[in-house]
């Protein structure tokens, strides 16, 4: 039996790997996390190592390009990040300089600069931080919402190890999904209106510095980082399956004009806000002028691959380096 096993273990480890792209949110402890978008700074640096002994790093746009022609080795990999986090540039960027390994950050334009946290952050720290007992009401979008929660001496707690994948446990687990939802269908405008509301209802103290959004100097900061490509992610972060034709087309140019304006070239590459996409989404972007998209489907890269504008990425999750690695490799990888 164990040289059976010896022989499995063997077979597995000839396995010729595929070429991936990680998707990544957050280089942060924070102290909720109900998407999984951080992963702790630490094991940040302890991935991009088992990345550099066992991968070969690419920019996107040149992995990209590789697999366009065919060139692509199966030990490929690119690093992405979405949104525009400050601690991309404070956390993440200098750890990856230590590595030499290059990414893509998908940036979501109409945030930047802003005083506040993006508002699934915003929400969640409201909602599943609160200890205290709310009885409130808000018009969120044409709604007129009630708040109700019991105070919790120990909700901060309970939240962190709740994850919004799972079905909410408790009152307070629940009121976040089901305002998360509302807001998500919601146009920007009015998410923004609903926002300012909830953020009046729920007495929120000032959010930290890294929990930010990046300001235009930061982006160009990092836009001026060799090891950096900037990408496209929509100027207000929408679900674009969501949006009226037009609507979400001015949306993806909008962003992409920001981000002209931010890094002085344009974006080769986009990534579609919460993964969401469809066929007119996916045309609206190389209408927009972009050569490729990157979705949230999680599997390796297939060159050559069917659409483009559909590029698969596997989320990255606060995992130490040995289950980064068995990931990978039970991805295919």
């Amino acid at each position: 039996m164990a040289g059976l096993l010896g022989r499995v273990r063997d077979r597995l480890r000839r396995r010729r790997p595929k070429p991936v792209i990680l998707m990544y949110h957050r280089v942060a402890t924070p102290r909720v996390d109900p998407w999984d978008l951080a992963v702790h700074p630490d094991r940040f640096a302890d991935q991009l190592a088992v990345l550099r002994t066992s991968r070969r790093p690419l920019a996107l746009s040149e992995f990209v390009d590789r697999a366009r022609r065919g060139s692509l080795p199966g030990d490929a990999v690119a690093i992405t990040f979405d949104d525009g986090y400050a601690d991309t540039l404070r956390q993440a960027r200098p750890r990856l300089a230590a590595a030499g390994v290059p990414a893509t950050l998908f940036l979501a334009t109409a945030f930047v600069g802003q005083s506040v946290e993006y508002w699934w952050d915003e929400l969640a720290r409201g909602i599943l931080e609160r200890d205290a007992a709310l009885d409130a009401e808000a018009l969120i979008g044409d709604a007129r919402v009630r708040l109700t929660l019991p105070g919790v001496i120990d909700a901060a707690r309970d939240a962190a190890t709740w994850r919004a994948a799972e079905p909410p446990r408790t009152t307070r687990q629940a009121l976040y999904y089901a305002l998360w939802e509302r807001m998500r269908a919601l146009r920007a405008v009015e998410r923004t209106a609903a926002m300012s509301r909830l953020r009046d209802a729920l007495h929120l103290p000032a959010p930290q510095p890294d929990d930010l959004p990046m300001t235009a100097a930061e982006v160009g900061e990092l836009a001026a980082d060799p090891l950096f490509e900037i990408g496209g992610h929509t100027a207000t972060h929408p679900a674009l399956p969501m949006l009226p034709p037009a609507e979400r087309r001015r949306d993806i140019l909008d962003g992409k004009h920001a981000c002209e304006r931010l890094t002085g070239r344009p974006p080769a590459g986009f990534a579609y806000p919460h993964g969401a996409n469809d066929a007119d989404a996916r045309a609206a972007v190389a209408e927009c002028g972009f050569a490729w998209a990157c979705t949230t489907q999680a599997r390796p890269v297939a060159p050559p691959e069917p659409d483009w504008y559909a590029l698969p990425r596997i989320a990255v999750l606060d995992w130490d380096a040995a289950t980064f690695e068995r990931v990978l490799h039970e991805a295919g990888a």
